[in-house]
């Protein structure tokens, strides 16, 4: 037996593995290293990242600045309680962010561990907004199909996403509202202005109920890679703030240059309330999460006790070794220009979309950023589809690694990622396209 034998049958006898289904038998792959766009398994087969190591990492892996700053910072602070103490990497961090947010002198950066996490803050923050000024209000509002996390705030707000269906007696009440979605670049202004006058009304009924508004920007990441456009988003966060409901944009996934602008929300013209960022924060290496909150969010929340603080935290709140990660993250973006790689990756998956969009087994072709999507036609659409499953067994043996939401198929490969390396992970969805299109003909 094998090292990787081994170690699948220790994982087996161990572990438990997140969003899989044991009871399939499938044997996750015994990873080793990492450079660049590749993994590598214990056998020393390689693997394309398309998918970032679930969209967290944005440079690449096994960066040396990255770890440098990693182990810098552990030999001279490892870390200590934030409650009551502070550091230099945090206050350092907080400032890079409001900087690069184009916040600075207006809002906080409020630290947590991981997406859900940020998110879960968001919603206390604004709930207990409400309370702290006297006019207590209870109700969230969400858009369809919206996906925030697996705590138990972040479930309630995104049970529309069909993932949290086992657990509904758990999750508190939320308003799902309406959101027209961008295929194939067309932008359907009929149907955003039907789904606006429906959230009118549903502002006129219940908006003196409503705490905030949460939304992931421009892109909703686990519902099935569902684009809405900026006009959409900005009219829509107009409806709320105009009667006093505060926003929150979540942009754990949407942040740090993927939708194309360093944030989502700089597209829209529209600051929201609250945003949350993690994933790619540290560049993929390490856990972090941040809420940003408005000044005014925030001086809600002063008082002469306690009663009106905000009540949260974790024990690894601004660790200052994910912290350290997290500036040498901010500083690569500039170092290594982002931006203009983005762009470059952007360029090289809009010829592979225009090109596939003529498929007949292809429909639904999108791309924002550094993130490119399309659904498999006439296939299941739900999180299990065995389309989806088909690929991704498919393009893993290919040396590609995809996960496909059920019938949605997307790449947002790290910003380092070449053209070859992007050509070839199309080429291999090509590959996969023509075996499935000969075996439908052979059973015909």
């Amino acid at each position: 037996m094998d090292h990787s034998d081994t170690l699948l049958t220790r994982d087996a006898a161990a572990v438990w593995h997140p969003f899989t289904q044991h009871g399939l038998g499938r044997e996750p792959i015994p990873m080793a290293s990492g450079a660049g766009a590749v993994l590598r398994d214990s056998g020393g087969r390689e693997y394309l990242d398309m998918i970032s190591s679930w969209w967290v990492n944005l440079h690449g892996h096994g960066r040396p600045e990255l770890a440098k700053a990693v182990s810098d910072q552990i030999l001279k602070l490892d870390h200590v309680q934030f409650a009551g103490a502070t550091h230099e990497p945090a206050v350092c961090l907080a400032e890079g962010l409001l900087e690069k947010a184009g916040l600075t002198g207006s809002a906080k950066v409020f630290y947590s561990d991981n997406g859900s996490t940020a998110v879960e803050a968001a919603l206390k923050i604004a709930h207990q907004h409400w309370a702290n000024t006297g006019t207590p209000r209870r109700l969230f509002a969400t858009l369809r199909g919206s996906y925030h996390g697996d705590t138990v705030g972040a479930m309630s707000v995104g049970r529309s996403s069909g993932f949290f269906n086992a657990f509904h007696g758990m999750l508190f009440e939320t308003i799902s509202l309406p959101v027209p979605l961008v295929f194939d670049g067309f932008l359907n202004k009929e149907g955003e202005e039907t789904a606006l006058n429906e959230i009118r009304r549903t502002l006129e009924t219940d908006g003196e109920s409503m705490a905030a508004l949460i939304v992931e920007p421009l892109v909703q990441g686990a519902g099935g890679m569902r684009f809405h456009s900026v006009s959409f988003l900005a009219s829509l966060c107009h409806l709320f703030r105009e009667r006093g409901i505060p926003v929150i944009f979540d942009e754990v996934m949407t942040g740090f240059g993927r939708t194309g602008s360093f944030f989502a929300y700089q597209q829209t013209g529209f600051i929201p309330d609250l945003i949350c960022l993690s994933k790619g924060i540290t560049g993929g290496i390490l856990p972090l999460a941040v809420t940003i909150a408005s000044d005014d969010l925030f001086e809600s929340f002063l008082g002469n006790d306690f009663s009106t603080a905000l009540a949260h935290g974790h024990s690894y709140t601004a660790n200052p070794v994910a912290c350290a990660a997290a500036l040498a993250s901010l500083h690569l973006h500039e170092s290594t220009d982002s931006s203009m790689q983005i762009n470059r990756i952007h360029a090289r998956m809009r010829s592979h979309l225009d090109a596939l969009a003529a498929h007949p087994r292809i429909e639904r072709t999108r791309l924002l950023g550094g993130i490119a999507a399309f659904d498999l036609a006439g296939a299941e659409r739900e999180y299990t589809a065995e389309s989806g499953r088909s690929l991704s067994s498919f393009a893993l043996e290919q040396g590609v690694l995809l996960r496909p939401l059920g019938n949605v198929l997307y790449l947002m490969p790290p910003y380092c990622t070449t053209d070859e390396q992007i050509d070839r992970a199309f080429e291999v969805i090509g590959a996969f396209l023509s075996k499935t299109a000969r075996g439908s003909q052979g059973v015909a």
